[in-house]
C-alpha cells in the first residue's frame, strides 16, 4: 500500500510539472514571455500557449507597436515578440484581460508564422 501512495505521488508531482517554455520567471521580478502580439486601435494583447495577456500601453509597447507595423500585412496581423516584463493580476479600468504584462524590455520581433489556428477578421 504503501509504494502505491508514494507511486500515486509521485505521478502528481511530475504530471503537475509546467515544461512550457514560452514564459520563464527570473529572479529580479520580471518575466520573459514568448508569444504572439497584437494592437488594435488602443488594446493590445500577447498570447503564448498558455496565456492571454492584456498589455499595458507604456513608452515600450508603443515602441514594440512600431517595430510590429513592418511586419504585418493587415492591421489586424500578429507578430511573433519575446519580451521582459512585469505580470501582475491587478485590476485595471481599461485591460479587463485577467492577466497583465507590464512591458519593460523588448527582446525580438517577427513576423508570425501562418497557421491554420488564426482567426482572420475582415474579407479578403
Amino acid at each position: 500500500m504503501k509504494h502505491l501512495l508514494f507511486f500515486v505521488f509521485a505521478i502528481l508531482v511530475l504530471g503537475c510539472k509546467n515544461n512550457s517554455k514560452s514564459t520563464t520567471e527570473i529572479s529580479d521580478g520580471l518575466t520573459t514571455v514568448k508569444g504572439n502580439y497584437i494592437f488594435f486601435e488602443d488594446a493590445a494583447v500577447l498570447q503564448n500557449d498558455v496565456e492571454i495577456y492584456g498589455v499595458f500601453l507604456n513608452a515600450l509597447a508603443k515602441e514594440l507597436n512600431e517595430k510590429a507595423a513592418p511586419l504585418k500585412t493587415t492591421d489586424t496581423d500578429m507578430v511573433s515578440v519575446e519580451v521582459k516584463g512585469i505580470i501582475s493580476n491587478k485590476k485595471d479600468a481599461d485591460i479587463l484581460w485577467e492577466n497583465k504584462i507590464e512591458i519593460v524590455e523588448i527582446i525580438s520581433v517577427s513576423a508570425a508564422k501562418e497557421t491554420e489556428n488564426i482567426l482572420k477578421l475582415g474579407t479578403e
